[in-house]
């Protein structure tokens, strides 16, 4: 009788142990990839160039907003992967790129600086007065020239991911194998 009171309470415990758990993962982790976090990706392929464009329409957000009105060096990093698929195994990645923008605000001229740095490229810097400009600057990338297609396949299928993240970090709790703020990928088939 001992033995099913004692198995009973360590069964109730291990409920109690689980559903807490749950609690605190469903509270403290990000959502995946809602859409307004979502990145949109386009492709071209052109002369000797893959062409990339981004666009994150919902990343600007008040808290954006607030961290760069404050003066503080707001950042958007992206991992860039052009990844070939292979039947049946992970996708071969045939090369990885970083581009990242940055934004500070300087309270005494009430100017913006943006700065963008493409695979290790600073582009040149811009110093604009309106916000609207500096969330173009952030957020919109057009034609970005990142990988090149000699080493395509002709009529090769291919995948560019990108995952995003930004500095600071908003929310009260981030885990230390957080997931990007926002992601996007877009496939397309090489034609010369």
């Amino acid at each position: 009788m001992q033995l099913n009171v004692h198995h009973g309470l360590l069964g109730g415990m291990r409920r109690v142990l689980v559903g807490v758990v749950v609690c605190v993962v469903s509270v403290a982790s990000p959502p995946v990839a809602r859409a307004q976090d979502a990145v949109r990706v386009t492709t071209l392929a052109r002369e000797d160039h893959v062409l990339v464009s981004l666009e994150l329409p919902g990343a600007y957000s008040e808290e954006i907003r607030d961290a760069v009105a404050s003066g503080l060096e707001t950042t958007f990093s992206f991992e860039i992967e052009l990844r070939q698929p292979v039947a049946f195994w992970l996708d071969r990645t045939v090369d990885r790129v970083s581009v990242s923008a940055s934004v500070r605000y300087d309270g005494l001229t009430g100017r913006y600086r943006v700065r963008r740095i493409v695979d290790g490229r600073v582009e040149p810097v811009w110093v604009v007065e309106e916000e609207a400009a500096v969330r173009q600057l952030l957020t919109t990338f057009e034609r970005l020239p990142l990988f090149s297609t000699r080493d395509l396949e002709t009529n090769g299928e291919y995948r560019v991911r990108v995952r995003m993240d930004r500095r600071p970090r908003t929310g009260w709790f981030r885990w230390p194998w957080a997931r990007p703020a926002a992601r996007g990928r877009a496939s397309f088939t090489f034609l010369p």
